[in-house]
């Protein structure tokens, strides 16, 4: 008996002591800068959206917050930085879904995005809109599938290349509406908009803030929109899934999150979960959000992982069976 006090005594000894180091942990993070990996080229939509939550989180958090790009590989370069670091976080990712998702499909990657990262918040959404070129003379999604349909020629649409969310969405139209389109590949956006107002391609897909302004203007056709929801800066455009088509990968937005390496410690990943969502459900950001074409998210650990499960669970099996793989 006198064994068995001992041990508990020594097992609540141990307890007490590891709540104690729990509770300094908790309370010293951050004492240094943070690091944060945006796996895209600096000025790009999401190195932009992780500058600016950057430097209101840093407010919040009390320490400098430090943007290194590392673009390459569809995100999957500094993708895998973040999943190799220690777990303290001080290395984290402010990303697209790519690296977490399609890319594991369409390439060979050096991580498990199931196993291998945290997620700590889903920052903002985004539903892209598919535009036209002016010549195609089509208002909405009917037409522009009647065009495609009756074209003698297979009309051309620009993707971002394997897996990218263009091709998805567009080989998934073409599957469901019976048209054969032809797939130009391009590196990023700013391409594939110079050969669309360049007569070179029918179709591509952009974001409402860059397209906005164009359709107002009277440059491209603004056909549908990505979402359960029609755009705030496109509200005449009707979404995908209004004209007919709303699996999901027609409804998914595209999304820029805050996450890290496996294994970081609960209190630190509830620290930053909840700056984060403090910051992005403020008006300031939200309206800055707004006006670049996205939607403030800000969800908690679980949601984001709840979403992402479900994501992961579609994705990757549309792109084996649409047969856009590479590996």
């Amino acid at each position: 008996m006198a064994v068995i006090k001992k041990a508990l005594g020594f097992g609540l000894a141990c307890a007490t002591a590891l709540g104690s180091v729990g509770a300094t942990a908790q309370s010293s993070y951050p004492n240094r800068v943070i690091r944060w990996i945006v796996p895209s080229t600096a000025g790009a939509p999401i190195d932009v959206i992780g500058r600016k939550l950057g430097e209101l989180m840093s407010a919040q958090l009390g320490v400098p917050i430090v943007i290194e790009n590392k673009p390459g590989a569809a995100g999957t370069i500094g993708a895998a930085e973040v999943a190799r670091a220690k777990p303290d976080g001080y290395t984290l990712m402010v990303s697209v879904g790519d690296a977490l998702i399609s890319s594991v499909v369409t390439m060979k990657v050096p991580y498990n995005p199931e196993r291998d990262f945290t997620l700590i918040s889903k920052i903002a959404a985004s539903g892209p809109v598919l535009i036209a070129n002016k010549a195609m003379q089509v208002d909405d999604l009917a037409g522009a599938v009647k065009k495609a349909q009756a074209a003698q020629t297979p009309l051309a649409y620009g993707s971002y290349g394997p897996g990218s969310y263009p091709q998805l969405i567009m080989e998934s139209l073409a599957r469901q509406a019976s048209v054969d389109p032809i797939e130009v590949p391009y590196k990023g956006s700013p391409p594939a908009m110079t050969d669309l107002l360049g007569g070179q391609l029918a179709f591509t897909f952009t974001s409402t803030s860059i397209a906005a302004p164009m359709v107002a203007d009277g440059k491209v056709k603004a056909i549908a929109v990505i979402g359960d929801k029609r755009s705030a800066l496109l509200p005449q455009v009707q979404t995908f899934a209004e004209a007919g088509y709303d699996a999901f990968v027609f409804k998914n937005k595209a999304w820029v999150g805050l996450s890290g390496p496996a294994g970081m410690p609960a209190d630190v990943v509830h620290k930053l979960a909840a700056a984060a969502q403090q910051v992005v459900r403020a008006p300031e950001f939200g309206k800055y959000l707004e006006n670049i074409g996205f939607d403030a998210v800000g969800n908690s650990p679980g949601e984001f992982l709840q979403e992402y499960r479900e994501e992961y669970s579609v994705v990757p099996g549309l792109i084996r069976e649409l047969g856009v793989a590479t590996h």
